[in-house]
C-alpha cells in the first residue's frame, strides 16, 4: 500500500511535505480499515490555506461562519463504504487546513507546532476515512502524534 499525498501550500507552514505524508501513512497504518492495506494507493489532497479562506469554507459548506483548524471533504461519508471498492486505487477526498490557527492553538495547549500539526492533520485524514469524533478516533490521534513527534526528534 502507498500513501499519496498531494500538497498545496497556499498559506507558509515551514513545514516538509515529509512531515505530512509520514502523518497521512503513521494514520493510515493505526486505523483499524485492515481492508485498505490490500490496496495499491490511496491518495488524497491536502492545501494549507489562510484563516480568511478556511473561514470560507466553513461559512460556505458547513454553515459556522469562523475560522478553523481542518476541514475534511471526504469521497465517503463513512467508513464502511470504503470496504465496498473494488478498485486498487483509492481517492479519499480534500483536507484543508490553517497554519496560522494550529499555530494559536499549540501556544494555548504548550506544545510545539509540530505536536499540534500532527494531531490535527491526523484528525482530518480520520474523518477522510469516515471517523467520527469518539474515543477510538482521538486515541488514534494521539498514537500518531507521540510516534511522528518521537521519530522527529
Amino acid at each position: 500500500m502507498r500513501v499519496t499525498l498531494d500538497y498545496t501550500e497556499e498559506e507558509e507552514t515551514l513545514l516538509e511535505k515529509k512531515f505530512l505524508q509520514q502523518i497521512a501513512e503513521e494514520t493510515i497504518k493505526r486505523c483499524d480499515l485492515e481492508f485498505l492495506l490490500s490496496k495499491e494507493e490511496i491518495s488524497f489532497n491536502a492545501v494549507s490555506v489562510s484563516e480568511e479562506k478556511i473561514r470560507f469554507l466553513n461559512k460556505e459548506y458547513l454553515g459556522k461562519d469562523k475560522v478553523t483548524d481542518v476541514l475534511s471533504f471526504g469521497e465517503y461519508a463513512e467508513s464502511e463504504q470504503l470496504k465496498d471498492i473494488h478498485e486498487m486505487d483509492i481517492f479519499l477526498g480534500e483536507l484543508f487546513f490553517c497554519p496560522t490557527f494550529i499555530r494559536k492553538a499549540a501556544e494555548e495547549d504548550e506544545v510545539t507546532f509540530e505536536h499540534e500539526m500532527a494531531y490535527i492533520f491526523s484528525h482530518g485524514i480520520l474523518h477522510l476515512l469516515g471517523y467520527d469524533h469518539d474515543e477510538k478516533m482521538f486515541a488514534i490521534q494521539d498514537e500518531v502524534t507521540e510516534n511522528v513527534i518521537k521519530t522527529n526528534k
